[in-house]
């Protein structure tokens, strides 16, 4: 099968698992976590050497499990999430009030620029700042055979604006963004270029050197925009956000890596809460490979 025919294909099932009801889906999800728990394929190894080096321990069956079953539901939730109404979405998301007014206030005052691990549902996530007056624009990798304008149009009827990551200008189209409103809000725990932020990730066992992406950074020095980390989780069917401090803008480049860094230290103690929901199934700190 040629890549063009995988990718339709790959559509087609997309199409079709947005239309499978839950009382189907998550059993099967299930099942299906239960036997690549037992037997683990190279993403989940490669998940469990992460949780690894950002808990400290060794995780077991039922950690990957936990993890592969998230994974489940991030991706058909994600798939499903043009369905469900703004109701449904405002319930099954739980946030601080008093966190969710702070962020708020940043960008009616100076903008926001929100960065996020890749944990939890950051879709469902985004479709709750949508409603809560917080209109998103974001990035998404461009998937092949008609994939990347399938997505594009689910998160458009949500509310959110989307970019391709490799878009000529991107930082400046992300800029202008939150100049005229919106909340920049994207995923920077991985460095998919060989540009990034040299930060220290900090484990039990020590630091560890790697990079981030410089988007978030970047657009918030170039706006003035506050840079806001949030922790997003999966909780008794629902979703939790969590918000850190606003991380004031800093000059240079030298500011830029110390903002990165605050950034950082608040995704390491996010994700070693809730390791679980971390969907980083692909080789994340240096040297350490499935």
């Amino acid at each position: 099968m040629s890549d063009q025919s995988g990718g339709r294909a790959q559509l087609v099932a997309l199409r079709a698992a947005a239309h499978i009801p839950k009382a189907i889906w998550l059993p099967a999800a299930g099942l299906a976590s239960l036997l690549l728990a037992a037997r683990p394929p190279k993403p989940l190894r490669q998940w469990a050497i992460n949780a690894r080096v950002v808990t400290g321990g060794e995780p077991g069956f039922g950690d990957r499990y936990r993890a592969q079953l998230s994974w489940f539901r991030n991706t058909v939730g994600s798939l499903q999430l043009g369905r469900f109404s703004p109701e449904r979405i405002r319930r099954t998301v739980v946030v601080d009030q008093g966190e969710l007014d702070a962020v708020l206030a940043s960008h009616a005052e100076r903008g926001v620029v929100i960065a996020l691990p890749h944990m939890g549902s950051w879709d469902q996530a985004g479709a709750f700042g949508c409603l809560a007056g917080l209109p998103v624009t974001s990035v998404a990798e461009r998937l092949p055979a008609g994939q990347y304008e399938y997505f594009s149009a689910l998160r458009a009827k949500l509310g959110f604006e989307i970019y391709p990551y490799d878009q000529l200008g991107l930082v400046t189209l992300l800029a202008d963004d939150v100049r005229r409103g919106r909340a920049v809000c994207l995923v920077a725990d991985r460095d998919f270029s060989r540009h990034g932020l040299t930060v220290i990730w900090p484990t039990p066992d020590g630091g560890r050197e790697l990079s981030v992406p410089p988007g978030p950074a970047l657009i918030a020095q170039q706006t003035g925009a506050d840079l806001i980390p949030a922790g997003v989780w999966s909780d008794a069917g629902l979703l939790r956000i969590t918000f850190g401090e606003p991380i004031p803008a800093r000059r240079g480049v030298q500011g830029a890596g110390e903002m990165a860094q605050q950034m950082v230290d608040f995704f390491a103690t996010q994700i070693a809460d809730h390791v679980t929901d971390w969907h980083m199934m692909q080789r994340f700190f240096p040297g350490e490979m499935a």
